[in-house]
């Protein structure tokens, strides 16, 4: 039997890509028992073929995914994420107080047992993520966290987080204990910048920003929590200027009935600057 996962959401649209909200637990890959991320985007009747995803989030990873309309935009994407000129930014919750508030964990991955990886002192090869916490007020002991990667191993974050002794709450992997209490793991693709001069991904090739809140009926109780958005509108605020770029933000409502995407404007290049999470790392 099939089974069927809620249906990813177009957040926004650009002259050659697509941004889609992936729900958590929607696997990239269709098998035997469970319906993939492309099965389900054809589902929404409005995305038009080809459909080229350009890049993938683990299966308990919500957020943003850029899809490609053309083989000309997927290569330029391709392009721009070899280079790491897209900033991707991530939001994650954790049940634990961090070792550091914020700072970069950094080293290569190894495979270790039960389809985990693991953090080692060794840099041939290294996973770089940056990142700043704060406990959330109210929020029951837990932390928040927005991460930059700038690299892109598997299970990079989730690792990062495991390595500081601060675990992405409800991971099934890596967060075992908490896993069967929550509805699921607390990690969301939150933002990407795309940067000018690319004139098959953006209109006139202009720089290019998206936001993505965990809304929606599958966000999880504590993406929706008071204190946790308290702490999203806190961290965003400022990060929006106007004019300069295209820019959206999903305003998506709760249940996922309808999206709204409304131009706000570039990600400031000085967004965090000063911190671990500059705009150029």
């Amino acid at each position: 039997m099939v089974v069927c996962q809620p249906l990813p959401r177009l957040v926004a649209e650009t002259a050659g890509l697509y941004f889609i909200h992936k729900p958590p637990g929607l696997a990239f890959h269709s098998t035997d028992d469970e319906t993939g991320l492309l099965p389900r985007l054809r589902e929404l009747g409005s995305l038009h073929e080809p459909l080229l995803p350009c890049h993938r989030l683990d299966r308990v990873t919500s957020g943003l995914m850029a899809v490609a309309k053309s083989r000309e935009a997927a290569s330029a994407m391709a392009l721009l994420l070899r280079e790491r000129r897209v900033h991707k930014y991530y939001v994650a919750l954790a049940a634990g107080k961090p070792k550091k508030k914020q700072g970069r964990v950094i080293g290569d991955m190894a495979r270790s047992r039960r389809g985990q990886w693991m953090l080692t002192r060794e840099r041939s090869n290294p996973a770089v993520t940056h990142f700043v916490s704060a406990a959330l007020s109210e929020g029951g002991g837990c932390h928040a966290f927005l991460l930059k990667p700038a690299t892109g191993r598997t299970h990079q974050l989730r690792v990062a987080l495991k390595s500081l002794g601060a675990p992405v709450l409800g991971d099934p992997r890596y967060a075992a204990s908490s896993a069967g209490c929550e509805a699921r793991a607390y990690l969301h693709a939150a933002a990407m910048r795309l940067p000018g001069g690319r004139p098959s991904l953006t209109a006139g090739g202009r720089p290019c920003t998206v936001l993505c809140p965990p809304v929606g009926e599958a966000a999880g109780s504590r993406f929706v929590s008071a204190a946790f958005s308290a702490w999203w509108e806190s961290t965003f605020e400022g990060a929006v200027s106007e004019p300069g770029g295209d820019a959206f933000y999903d305003s998506s409502l709760v249940g996922g009935l309808e999206y709204h995407s409304h131009a706000r404007g570039e990600v400031l290049s000085s967004w965090f600057a000063g911190t671990p999470v500059a705009s150029r790392v």
